[in-house]
């Protein structure tokens, strides 16, 4: 059953999977209609935009999840003391980096926001917002990362059992 508690805890999930669906959709609909030489401009660009959705989106529901691609050596080889000032350091590099990104992509979409894209005629600003939207979804969540390793004794977050992933 579909609940408004499910849905906003996976609201990153079901945006980033409505944007592929409608860039698949948008591929395959301009690659027929190209196999019948009839070409639809606006495919391209509509797969292009839907595309920038779903990675930064999906960016930050990994992070949310913490799936995303990590090297584990140096929490090997470093004491358990010190892996928690490690992560902290990460974590601020992380929270330094997502904050660059909510700075320039409000910049960027306050800029082109009354430019209408090519094809579709949508402002442009529209395609750019997801970039400090989904700056402010990673910092949230690497700021909540981070209160969980210092409230752990030994600064090592451990993922829920149902948020584990398979390993290899």
């Amino acid at each position: 059953m579909i609940t408004i508690k499910g849905i906003i805890k996976n609201l990153e999930e079901i945006v980033a999977c409505v944007f592929f669906s409608i860039m698949c959709s948008a591929v395959i609909i301009g690659v027929l209609a190209r196999l019948f030489n009839f070409s639809i401009v606006w495919t391209d660009e509509l797969s292009r935009y839907s595309f920038i959705w779903v990675v930064f989106i999906g960016s930050a529901a990994v992070l949310k999840r913490k799936k995303h691609i990590t090297i584990e050596f140096l929490s090997v080889v470093v004491p358990k003391k010190t892996l928690k000032y490690l992560n902290t350091l990460i974590g601020i590099c992380l929270i330094s980096i997502f904050l660059v990104l909510i700075r320039f992509g409000i910049l960027v979409t306050a800029d082109t926001w009354s430019v209408p894209t090519t094809s579709l005629g949508i402002p442009t600003g529209l395609i750019y917002v997801v970039v400090p939207i989904s700056g402010v979804l990673m910092t949230v969540y690497t700021i909540l990362d981070l209160i969980t390793i210092w409230r752990n004794k030994d600064g090592i977050e451990e993922p829920h059992p149902e948020e584990r992933g398979v390993e290899i």
